[in-house]
């Protein structure tokens, strides 16, 4: 191998025994494709109508962009495996071991400890974002949560903090400083949604479950602890008096 290409090979996953590099173009390459996925197709189209055809399935309310995430995340994917030419081992999606499921609890138990302090620092009643939710019935919110809880791990802690960590160079802050960024877009894309008040009850536990996932490289296990985050929100079904 040249000097040149030597250089241009950036190191994109660190792990326990394992190492994956890409060149910087075809780092470059793929943020390019897939920042233009994320934003035009895992989002949802912006208009609702082509030529008379719903490109919205005929869904409305937050799940009318459930498809979409879908098929965003596969292109995602698609661009993963035909630009960068890795797996899905480059997202960090791999089985988890004993130890990633226990630490998974670990940090879904702390998360609804400090959603109950918070909870009563800033209680949620009136929050329309969650009412929205809660509308959709049993059905709906666990559809709307196992999508959630796979498309935006891959979106925001799989694609967005390993390659932009990588786009930094091989420091060992480099990773801390993509997840970092990963965080504050996650964090803006669901402020819009549910309010300034999720800063108080979901930030904490969304930085948790950010470390978990960069110290166990597992994706597999933020998977988790996000849907057991989410599903709690079934409770406001059994007592509306909540909200």
């Amino acid at each position: 191998m040249s000097t040149t290409s030597t250089l241009d090979t950036l190191p994109l996953l660190q792990g326990p025994g394992s190492v994956w590099s890409i060149t910087r173009t075809r780092l470059l390459l793929s943020l390019l494709i897939g920042g233009a996925v994320i934003l035009l197709v895992y989002q949802g189209p912006p208009v609702d109508q082509i030529g008379g055809v719903d490109l919205w399935f005929g869904l409305r309310g937050p799940i009318s962009g459930d498809p979409w995430k879908w098929i965003g995340v596969a292109l995602l994917l698609a661009v993963v495996v035909g630009v960068e030419r890795l797996g899905l081992a480059s997202l960090l999606i791999r089985r988890p071991t004993w130890p990633d499921i226990e630490w998974a609890l670990y940090v879904f138990g702390g998360s609804m400890a400090w959603s109950w302090v918070a909870d009563r620092i800033a209680p949620q009643t009136g929050n329309s974002g969650i009412e929205i939710v809660v509308s959709l019935g049993a059905v709906g919110i666990i559809l709307l949560s196992v999508t959630a809880a796979v498309t935006e791990e891959i979106v925001y802690r799989g694609y967005i903090a390993q390659r932009l960590g990588a786009l930094f160079g091989s420091g060992r802050w480099t990773p801390w400083a993509g997840a970092a960024l990963s965080v504050a877009l996650f964090t803006a894309s669901h402020l819009s949604f549910f309010g300034p008040t999720w800063l108080v009850h979901q930030l904490p536990g969304t930085i948790a479950l950010t470390v978990l996932v960069l110290v166990r490289r597992n994706l597999v296990a933020g998977m988790l602890v996000h849907l057991l985050t989410n599903l709690p929100i079934l409770v406001y079904l059994v007592w509306p008096g909540l909200l």
